[in-house]
């Protein structure tokens, strides 16, 4: 066990009005003077010990100090006021640790002494160390073993006490067992025995008869019992609510995958309306091309007007009209030339109108229509653009569909795999559903049959019996049981009515009213006998056991000093005071005297230096902490405890501190003195940078 103080959180004490503070291995507290490190301290006993009115604490103040180590649960809180104290763990955990201990483990203000004593420390506290006697004094206390029992004797079986205490309920427990005894004995010679007994015998078989067969029955309820909550932590497992959203998903899966087929076709079908839209959406730039740069071929009318103005000019001619003539031969003139340019100019457009002719042809055959003019081509277009547009969202809502079918898909396995631990495909779905919804069926089928036989047994569950009797229960043999012995019960019932005398006698004796039956008062009789008989063994045994264990106590006593001088000599005791004073190298106890010794004399403790003394102090609080806790580890508060000694003695104290706490001690040390604070900070370089803490107060 190692028992260490973790955390120490405070306010409103004195100069303090705040603390809080983590604490490792070795730890220094380091204030100015008048910055409330003895408040501190103060608070840290107050939190921690019960018995502590061998200190003047001023103000409470609040908050909490935490300890490891006392308990497997986790850390415990101590606070000033409330909850257990150090001591009570101790004496509940029955460690045989010593609540003086306390004394050793804290020093104050700057107190070298342990205890307020003129030596600094007392006999009794040494006694407790050594001699193992505190925990058998609490043992041999008059609370525990009366003086009655103390001064009794035990000699070849017979107890001598005296008339007191539990000397008199010892003679009265004697009478009493006499007084039964004689009783019973009244009881065998009046009561018509013979008769009664065998009576007594039948009934006697026929109770243990029916009990047995009643202990089959509610052996028989705990199994159906035990059957039903089985099959019914099965249905759970089942989990119909479950289930019924599984089959809500499959319903959904598969309207889903309806819906996936209508939308597919559907698809298509917009698809073959526009197959050639993205074609189409090209074709209307080169229609307006090959449209605006066709010219088409001269007409005859030309020719013929031509040809006339040449039969004018020839009229003119014959009739020697020269004007007219002339005329006329320029106008056909004219319209020669232009018929022969537009005839070119149509000859050079003969590739663009083979390309409006292929435009056109191929749209009649991808639409069905023919192409007449730009309206029909932007028709067809809007036409295909609706359903492109149509199938482009229908597609969108496909792929999103086809995600929740894989989501609801995976959902449903999952589902499926926790009611049977096997991965299914879509196939097996339904399949798998029925048989689940089968065994829920078959399990509420089976359930409901077995609660009609737990129904039909009427037991209680307070009686249910999870022992098997060795019988089988039988309603017919419980029934003849019961019969028999509620036959046999009244032939009892009417013999002892022929004892009326006798049963008033016994009446008084158990305190049951006269209309008792005679089984249930002899049956109260012997219980109260049985009980005065097991309450006379136990004031005998406590008795008995009293008067040995005070005997061997006081046997033990007169070894105390022995063990004492032993504890003393001890190499626990011995080693931190040599290693520590550098001159002191044994210990004995004068009386209730603590003498030390050098090689050369003995010296009284209280006739030393209060720097000598404050060294042996510090001393024997390690060493006798040592003796007591063994192995086990606890923590030192030492408030200004090595102020008195010389700086070179300061630097070997502290780093022994040092020491037992690599040992697994926990030291917390307050101070206002500089070099002190000097000393420790050398010395906690050894330790880990979370083993080593130097808290300065009012910082």
């Amino acid at each position: 066990m190692a028992v260490r103080i973790e955390k120490i959180t405070a306010k409103n004490l004195g100069p303090i009005q705040g603390f809080s503070g983590q604490f490792g291995s070795f730890n220094l507290v380091y204030s100015k003077n008048e910055c409330g490190k003895t408040f501190l301290t103060e608070f840290i006993i107050r939190c921690l010990f019960r018995n502590i009115k061998r200190w003047q604490l001023r103000e409470r103040g609040s908050g909490k100090v935490l300890l490891s180590g006392l308990d497997e649960k986790g850390p415990v809180e101590f606070m000033p006021d409330t909850g257990k104290k150090l001591e009570d763990f101790w004496e509940s955990s029955q460690s045989g640790i010593p609540p003086s201990l306390v004394k050793l483990l804290v020093s104050k203000g700057g107190e070298s002494s342990i205890e307020n004593t003129g030596e600094g420390i007392g006999k009794s506290l040494i006694k407790e160390v050594f001699s193992g006697l505190s925990l058998l004094d609490r043992i041999d206390d008059d609370k525990n073993i009366s003086r009655t029992i103390k001064s009794a004797e035990f000699d070849e079986g017979t107890i001598n006490i005296s008339n007191a205490g539990e000397g008199r309920a010892y003679r009265q427990s004697v009478d009493d067992i006499d007084r039964l005894e004689r009783l019973f004995g009244e009881l065998e010679s009046k009561y018509p025995g013979g008769m009664l007994d065998s009576l007594r015998s039948q009934a006697k078989i026929f109770k243990s008869q029916k009990d047995k067969l009643y202990r089959a029955k509610c052996h028989e309820a705990y199994l159906i019992s035990g059957k039903i909550k089985e099959l019914e932590r099965q249905l759970k497992e089942k989990d119909e609510e479950k289930l019924n959203n599984l089959y809500s998903n499959i319903s959904i899966y598969e309207n889903k995958k309806r819906d996936l087929e209508v939308m597919d076709s559907h698809l298509r079908e917009l698809k073959d309306k526009c197959s050639d839209y993205e074609w189409l959406k090209k074709v209307p730039p080169l229609y307006e091309k090959f449209s605006s740069n066709l010219i088409k071929k001269p007409g005859p009318a030309i020719i013929i007007i031509a040809g006339i103005f040449v039969i004018a000019a020839i009229i003119f001619a014959v009739f020697n009209i020269m004007p007219g003539t002339v005329i006329s031969l320029a106008a056909a003139a004219v319209l020669a030339w232009l018929y022969i340019y537009k005839l070119s100019k149509a000859s050079g457009n003969a590739g663009t109108g083979k390309e409006l002719s292929k435009l056109m042809a191929s749209f009649e055959e991808r639409t069905k229509k023919k192409l007449t003019d730009l309206a029909v081509l932007n028709e067809e277009i809007e036409q295909q653009q609706s359903s492109y547009e149509k199938a482009k969202l229908l597609q969108g809502q496909i792929e999103q569909l086809k995600r929740d079918m894989g989501a609801l898909e995976i959902d449903i396995g999952q589902k499926f795999y926790s009611f049977l631990s096997i991965s299914l495909n879509q196939g097996q779905w339904m399949d798998a559903y029925s048989s689940i919804r089968s065994d829920i069926g078959n399990l509420k089928d089976e359930i409901e049959s077995l609660n009609d036989k737990l129904l039909e047994l009427a037991v209680r569950q307070a009686e249910y019996i999870e022992e098997d009797p060795g019988i089988k229960f039988s309603y017919e043999q419980f029934e003849k049981a019961s019969k028999n012995l509620e036959e046999t019960s009244s032939k009892i019932s009417d013999l002892e009515k022929e004892s009326a005398a006798l049963k008033q006698s016994l009446c008084y004796e158990t305190a049951d009213d006269i209309t008792i039956e005679w089984e249930k008062l002899i049956e109260n009789l012997r219980n109260k006998r049985e009980q005065k008989q097991v309450a006379h063994k136990l004031l005998k045994a406590q008795i008995i056991a009293g008067i040995i264990v005070h005997g061997e106590i006081s046997l033990l006593r007169n070894e105390e000093d022995n063990k004492i001088a032993e504890g003393l000599k001890s190499e626990a005791v011995l080693a931190p005071l040599v290693q520590i004073t550098k001159k002191y190298k044994n210990l004995t106890l004068d009386k209730d005297n603590l003498v030390v010794s050098d090689d050369y004399k003995d010296y009284y403790i209280r006739d030393l230096s209060t720097g000598a003394r404050e060294q042996i102090m510090l001393a024997l609080r390690i060493g006798f902490s040592s003796k007591i806790l063994k192995q086990d580890r606890l923590f030192l508060i030492l408030d200004d405890a090595l102020q008195h000694s010389d700086w070179e003695r300061r630097e070997v104290l502290v780093d022994m501190l040092a020491e037992i706490a690599h040992d697994g001690w926990q030291v917390i040390y307050f101070t206002m003195d500089d070099h002190i604070k000097t000393l420790f900070d050398k010395a906690g370089k050894s330790f880990k940078k979370s083993d080593y803490v130097c808290l300065e107060l009012g910082s």
